[in-house]
């Protein structure tokens, strides 16, 4: 590990150099050595590290996400670790009265009720099927039409100490469609922990195409 990282993590950490070494049980003169890369961490070192490293990320997107749906800065929702709706967006809430949904009525439904309710009793298997809730994907994505309207989410999970802690859903597109048809998937598709610059496509109905046309447009 780069003694420009370390640096970096440590004041992301807002502690000091002493504070740095005690949690890995060196001194203060030891993380100035590998901040000035004089020296190098031991392996046993870097990885205490690299650990403390992803538990700050986790901890940082936990709190980025649930600033977005508490302080309204986008229509999104967060579910949590049983997957239940927990939160909704100000803005959230709003889309869900015009589509003439109580929000009071959905939250705390558990995402399985929700989307058998609303027609798409197979949203939670592509969900599965992505690996979102294992780590196995950085995002889903799925498109749904329904009575003229259409919309696109993305969901990212969250994770804390590694352990799967919920997922924040955040509406991306919205837009008409020339049919009047109940509620169906679209499209479905995850970005792979493993291959975060490809899209992986779980599912691609008939009129995919034309879906993804249009949410482009409304952007």
């Amino acid at each position: 590990m780069e003694g420009e990282a370390i640096r970096n993590l440590r004041r992301r950490l807002g502690i000091t150099q002493q504070q740095l070494g005690d949690r890995l049980g060196v001194d203060q003169a030891t993380v100035s050595r590998w901040e000035r890369e004089v020296e190098n961490p031991r392996p046993s070192r870097q990885k205490v590290l690299r650990s403390i490293l992803l538990h700050d990320e986790e901890k940082r997107f936990v709190d980025r996400s649930l600033s977005i749906v508490r302080n309204d800065l986008m229509v999104s929702t967060l579910v949590d670790a049983k997957l239940h709706l927990s939160e909704l967006s100000a803005s959230s809430e709003n889309y869900f009265r015009r589509r003439g949904r109580d929000p009071d009525d959905i939250t705390g439904m558990h995402m399985r009720s929700y989307a058998e309710r609303f027609g798409l009793p197979v949203m939670l298997d592509f969900v599965d099927e992505s690996g979102l809730l294992t780590g196995d994907a950085l995002m889903f994505r799925f498109t749904v039409t329904g009575n003229g309207l259409g919309n696109t989410t993305v969901w990212e999970p969250l994770f804390c100490n590694g352990e799967f802690h919920g997922i924040i859903n955040s509406l991306v597109a919205e837009f008409e469609v020339p049919y009047s048809e109940p509620t169906v998937i679209e499209m479905a598709e995850c970005v792979r922990t493993d291959d975060p610059a490809g899209v992986c496509p779980l599912y691609r109905g008939e009129r995919a195409d034309l879906v993804a046309e249009l949410a482009r447009r409304s952007r």
